[in-house]
């Protein structure tokens, strides 16, 4: 089962009056039951910015790559596609894995299952580095006045992620 809130300014959420009472109801009945709460990740071009501006970038840092290289960060694309996306043909009797496309509308589950992975092979927290709203901030409040020139810069700079030290 799942329910929609908004954060509010005051860390509370704000449900719909719909959402209120189903998700009144769910607590009630099942007073003892464990919830997991994930933040929603933004619509396809937005998601697609956010992946390649944002996910891509930490995860060649992660791996002490030239995170600015576009060149790098189209292998890493290439390598998640395969890999988080990819499946398998045959050609001549041997099997291959290719990535497929994610124009289908598999971009969410794509991009959750990178993250997924950068968490379970960095241990990163994904709320602190990977909080598309922190993105969303970056890119309309920060990098739009200059203040730095990619979001792995800014996230050393406030202290959400450490240089890695090779």
């Amino acid at each position: 089962m799942e329910f929609l809130a908004r954060i509010s300014q005051d860390g509370g959420l704000n449900f719909g009056d719909h959402e209120k009472v189903r998700f009144k109801q769910y607590l009630r009945d099942h007073s003892d039951a464990l919830l997991k709460i994930s933040p929603v990740l933004p619509e396809s071009r937005k998601l697609r910015r956010f992946y390649h501006g944002a996910v891509l970038p930490l995860w060649a840092f992660l791996d002490c790559k030239d995170y600015r290289s576009a060149e790098v960060l189209a292998d890493l694309h290439e390598v998640a596609k395969v890999e988080f996306n990819g499946h398998i043909i045959e050609v001549g009797g041997k099997p291959f894995k290719i990535g497929k496309s994610t124009r289908d509308g598999a971009l969410r589950e794509y991009v959750e299952r990178v993250i997924e992975y950068l968490v379970d092979s960095y241990g990163i927290d994904p709320s602190q580095v990977l909080d598309p709203d922190k993105y969303k901030y970056f890119v309309q409040a920060i990098f739009m006045h200059g203040q730095y020139e990619d979001y792995i810069s800014y996230l050393i700079a406030e202290g959400r992620l450490k240089r890695v030290v090779q």
